[in-house]
């Protein structure tokens, strides 16, 4: 007798066997017990939730000879017919390979007859979304007032690409993906039921790295099975060819957060071509580690139990959630790089994290201004004012571990005797304008940077996403004498479309001179399209002030 895998041996087959939906389940039932049974349902969701096995199920409960029941008997002859998969009046139809309008009118001049054997004929069109427009205009009038003894029954998990047309003749039946413990329940239940005796922590991982699908979960747990028989321990997990383990994402995290780029590149697995998986064990890791420190310990949208929550909040606490965005971030652009450049996808990851390892690259942006404002202060020859006490103590969000790296030094910039004895004297001791009673100096420490935050601010309102795109990939390298000067940087192709051509322009312009209370002119630099050796604004003012040359 042939093997027969545990996800179609283990196939539910009655509504009390799904696990993880219930909302499903119940209104299924409850359209059979109240007298509600619609002509057409569409059961949508992410792979391997139970789409098909709910509809087929459905199928079985309106052809049951002892119904309609949302009890289906089966010990019936249209029971084990549903069950065996030869019942007649059952059609499945894969609609990828069944797409065309010819395909569409022949299921038409089906469904006008009479079924031969069950209460119904029911029409399962699998994976729905994969019929042409045609096909799908050519079933509407039969969707929408099918025969009597028709149901139809659509499955598929891209939901948006049917017609509204369609939908809305349709009851429509959301699954949701399966959450981690109730599919390590079932991977135990089925482990026993086979005589496996698994080491603790094997039916987690398994439900883990199926990511809500217990299909998912089922294949892997065959594949494992095959792999090193009927003992499987947690170990053995790792060789599977599927995401890195919680123990690798938390050393891989663990090593970033400390600053070691030797232990990062040391922790990585040797074999290539799974760099894509790791990635995303990373990501839904931090994911939850964000989620922890914003909602606590309690947050449903947390993995795993008690423990594992806990651990998820510490860490969470530990790097901020500020930062935590941060690493989102380049994480996510490094996964859209590592898809367009597949040969080198080791290398995107590898110096994503090294870049991560540096604390000043995922600085908050409060930090950031007020080293910058520490900056101006000592160019001017000031010393900024002291934060208030409550701005001054670290925020608990943004406090790095006490195993990080230290934070860079301040800068200390002395202008060169020979400039300093030629420059004109500061406006304090001039008594020009700008000075205050008794000669001294009225100096705004804070000029460039609220002037940075307010054109972000004003610019939100009438462009948010050009707004958060130079937050996050712009800085203000030029500001006075009626100008401001803006270079972005890093940018993707799809975020260069957003500064390119004079309406971006002439919204930050206005943004700029609303936010300043003056008219400026505002210039966008691409650092891209800068070539080797050309000197920007921001570099011609470095070199006169510290009387320096550009070398190549």
């Amino acid at each position: 007798m042939s093997y027969l895998v545990l996800a179609r041996k283990y196939r539910p087959k009655t509504f009390d066997e799904v696990v993880g939906q219930d909302v499903v389940t119940s209104t299924l039932r409850g359209a059979i017990t109240e007298g509600r049974i619609g002509h057409a349902y569409l059961f949508t969701g992410p792979r391997g939730t139970g789409k098909t096995t709910c509809a087929r199920l459905f199928a079985k409960a309106l052809n049951c000879e002892q119904g309609p029941t949302p009890e289906p008997c089966g010990e019936c002859e249209r029971c084990l017919a549903a069950d065996t998969g030869t019942e007649v009046d059952l059609f499945e139809i894969d609609a990828a390979s069944n797409t065309g309008v010819d395909d569409v009118r022949k299921l038409r001049q089906q469904a006008a007859y009479m079924p031969l054997r069950a209460r119904f004929k029911v029409y399962l069109l699998d994976e729905v979304h994969m019929l042409s427009t045609s096909a799908f205009n050519a079933l509407l009038k039969t969707l929408e007032e099918p025969p009597p003894h028709v149901k139809f029954l659509f499955a598929t998990t891209e939901p948006h690409k049917i017609p509204e047309t369609v939908r809305s003749r349709c009851q429509v039946l959301q699954l949701v993906p399966i959450p981690e413990a109730t599919i390590s329940k079932k991977l135990s239940e089925i482990f026993s039921a086979e005589g496996v005796d698994v080491e603790a922590g094997v039916a987690d991982e398994l439900a883990r790295r199926a990511r809500g699908g217990m299909r998912d979960a089922l294949s892997l747990a065959d594949q494992l099975l095959a792999l090193v028989g009927a003992s499987p321990r947690l170990t053995d997990v790792e060789l599977l060819s599927s995401e890195g383990s919680t123990a690798l994402v938390e050393e891989v995290i663990r090593n970033v957060l400390a600053g070691e780029p030797a232990a990062v590149i040391s922790a990585l697995p040797d074999a290539s071509g799974r760099e894509a998986e790791l990635l995303t064990g990373i990501l839904d890791h931090l994911r939850a580690c964000l989620v922890a420190a914003l909602c606590g310990v309690d947050a449903p949208l947390l993995p795993g139990g008690n423990e594992t929550r806990a651990a998820l909040v510490e860490r969470g606490r530990q790097i901020g959630a500020p930062r935590l965005e941060l690493w989102l971030q380049e994480l996510l652009h490094a996964r859209e790089r590592m898809r367009l450049l597949p040969s080198h996808a080791r290398l995107v990851l590898e110096i994503t994290l090294l870049e991560l390892c540096r604390p000043e690259a995922t600085l908050d942006l409060a930090e950031i201004g007020d080293r910058l404002l520490a900056l101006e202060g000592r160019l001017a020859g000031v010393t900024p004012p002291a934060r208030n006490p409550a701005a001054a103590a670290p925020s608990a969000r943004t406090q790095a571990p006490d195993d990080t790296a230290p934070a860079a030094p301040p800068v200390r910039v002395q202008p060169s005797p020979a400039r300093a004895s030629s420059e004109p004297a500061p406006a304090a001791q001039r008594g020009g304008p700008g000075t205050g009673p008794g000669g001294g100096a009225r100096v705004r420490t804070n000029s460039t940077a609220d002037a940075w935050s307010g054109f972000l601010e004003e610019l939100g309102s009438s462009s948010a996403a050009l707004a958060e795109l130079l937050r996050r990939r712009g800085r203000l390298v030029q500001y006075g004498g009626g100008r401001a000067v803006i270079k972005v940087v890093d940018l993707l192709d799809e975020e260069r479309l957003l500064i390119t051509g004079p309406r971006a322009l002439k919204r930050c312009t206005k943004a700029f001179s609303d936010a300043v209370g003056q008219a400026l002119e505002v210039t966008l630099e691409d650092a891209a399209e800068t070539k080797p050796g050309d000197e920007d604004v921001f570099t011609r003012e470095v070199v006169d002030l510290f009387d320096g040359r550009v070398e190549d």
